[in-house]
């Protein structure tokens, strides 16, 4: 069966298996894995699966680490007829279970370093899996009856990064990633065998479906990175090596290459055919940087997706420069991907080309609901389409421009402002190592009151230094956006609350900031600060 006619990701990998079986799907830790080798690995899998009882319809949990055993228990458990849920490693065992108990686990296939953590949030949720470590799956077992899933059926269930409430679980059918990836990959065009690199986590959409999925989907070679990169010239040099074409990062990880690859020598982009950009806001500052620093022109390319869509709404087409709205100054993602529809709505209501409103998608790949979450269903799929929850504008021509989060907005004496907006112009200040902006209710004016959080790279600041910085970032944002915040903080590295993908979670870190939790935190103003510390 030719890729193009299979209706799931099974008969996807079927197909490269059957027509290349020695065709290398990815490389991890310069060992390569063929097409072949991982339907070989899956069907053994999914006959340890069936041995300890997993079945049709059950929902086996992902708590692996960019590894080869996180393909194959992925496909796996689809060739059982059972439903996959990637989680991230990297939460805490009363989060874990809260996952546990939403998507009803009945096992969790894991690695031996994660079973203590497992076992944690067992004790602290309803639900406590099996846990599968993954040394298990390779074990004899007799080969068990497989179901062939159908278009309709479960292909995973996607977990929210949760940048302004709590994660909600995506379910996707095999329709819906399909039809995002054809549409996906008819847009960004990629050449049979080309190498794509990525450092993205698999728990996450845009490096589970923009690049696992896309490259099987496409035939392209993938070069997997741990997502942990600490180093982030390893993410350059496994482009210059590999001669990759296309790889993809939100906007922290090219500013986090300007920060700390300062020196291009030995460093090769000119590969490169396309650099999407998305996951978080896009700065004009960043994508311009880059390209100047490492020799690179309209490389760069922004997109917008969100994991309700599967992945991708709009992106820009590699190789043409970037457009920027003419009086909001916002970074254009493009214009809506192949059988996508985007509208601007307010109250659900059409607005003209130019005005803001929330971004609403109808298109194949639009998620079929939150698993076992009715309410949260029908507040965001209205008549066929998915609110978003997202503002953004699109201009006469049809392209998108994404201003920010409807739950994020600060609104200060009637004034609208998005904190993304804020926050980039204090990223600029060289001491600044990460920004955050949140509106706080003020009762005595009515009003509320916009605070900025700095993490600053020093966090030995002398008290004059710390003022000096403080007066400057209020000055910034008075220059930019003719407002000055009501409070200014500096704090600590990692004092931020982020998602998987990075995004600020501006809603805990306000409630964080009222319930007095930041404290510790706080170098600047000290009489903030707990000075028990």
């Amino acid at each position: 069966m030719p890729v193009a006619e299979a209706r799931t990701l099974l008969e996807v990998l079927e197909a490269r298996a059957e027509d290349e079986p020695a065709g290398v799907y990815f490389e991890l830790d310069g060992e390569p894995l063929t097409y072949g080798e991982l339907r070989a690995k899956s069907l053994r899998t999914a006959a340890n699966l069936a041995r300890i009882g997993i079945g049709r319809g059950d929902t086996v949990g992902l708590l692996l680490p960019t590894c080869r055993e996180f393909f194959s228990g992925f496909f796996g458990t689809l060739a059982l007829g059972a439903i996959p849920v990637p989680l991230y490693p990297t939460l805490g065992p009363e989060a874990l279970a809260s996952l546990f108990e939403s998507a009803e686990a009945r096992a969790v296939v894991t690695g031996d370093w994660f079973l203590p953590g497992i076992e944690a949030a067992r004790a602290h949720g309803p639900v406590a899996p099996r846990p599968v470590a993954i040394d298990e799956l390779e074990r004899p077992a007799p080969a068990p009856a497989l179901p062939r899933p159908g278009p309709d059926d479960i292909a995973l269930i996607q977990y929210t990064s949760g940048s302004t409430d709590q994660p909600k679980g995506v379910v996707l059918s095999h329709a819906n990633v399909l039809a995002n990836l054809r549409a996906f990959v008819a847009h960004a065009d990629p050449r049979p065998g080309e190498v794509v690199v990525s450092w993205l986590p698999l728990y996450h959409d845009m490096g589970l479906v923009g690049f696992a999925f896309g490259a099987l989907y496409g035939g392209l070679r993938l070069i997997l990175l741990q997502p942990d990169l600490r180093n982030p010239r390893e993410w350059l040099e496994a482009i210059t090596r590999h001669r990759a074409a296309i790889t993809a990062s939100p906007d922290f990880g090219y500013r986090n290459v300007l920060r700390h690859v300062r020196d291009p020598v030995g460093l090769d982009l000119s590969s490169l055919r396309v650099a999407f950009t998305g996951a978080e806001p896009i700065r004009r500052e960043t994508v311009e940087a880059f390209e100047a620093r490492f020799g690179l022109r309209h490389v760069l390319c922004p997109a917008y997706g969100l994991a309700e869509a599967t992945l991708a709404v709009a992106a820009g087409v590699p190789g043409e420069p970037l457009r920027v709205h003419p009086t909001g100054g916002w970074v254009s993602v493009g214009r809506p991907l192949p059988s996508v529809e985007v509208r601007i709505a307010k109250e659900g209501r059409p607005l003209p080309a130019g005005e803001v409103g929330e971004v609403v998608v109808r298109s194949p790949g639009v998620m079929r609901g939150y698993y076992r979450n009715p309410g949260a269903t029908r507040r965001v799929l209205r008549e066929g389409w998915l609110h978003t929850g997202d503002l953004g504008v699109l201009d006469e021509a049809g392209y998108l421009y994404i201003v920010g989060r409807q739950k994020d907005l600060v609104i200060v004496r009637g004034e609208n402002v998005m904190p993304q907006e804020i926050e980039a112009v204090v990223d600029l200040l060289p001491e600044v190592r990460y920004a955050a902006a949140v509106g706080l209710p003020n009762a005595r004016v009515g009003t509320e009151r916009m605070v900025v959080i700095a993490e600053v790279r020093n966090e030995r600041l002398e008290p004059e230094a710390a003022s000096s910085l403080v007066r400057r970032i209020v000055a910034a944002i008075h220059r930019h956006r003719g407002l000055r915040p009501g409070r200014v903080l500096l704090v600590r590295k990692g004092t931020i609350p982020k998602t998987s993908s990075g995004k600020i979670q501006h809603s805990r870190l306000a409630r964080l900031l009222v319930e007095g939790a930041l404290r510790e935190a706080i170098l600047y103003p000290p009489r903030l600060a707990r000075r028990s510390r």
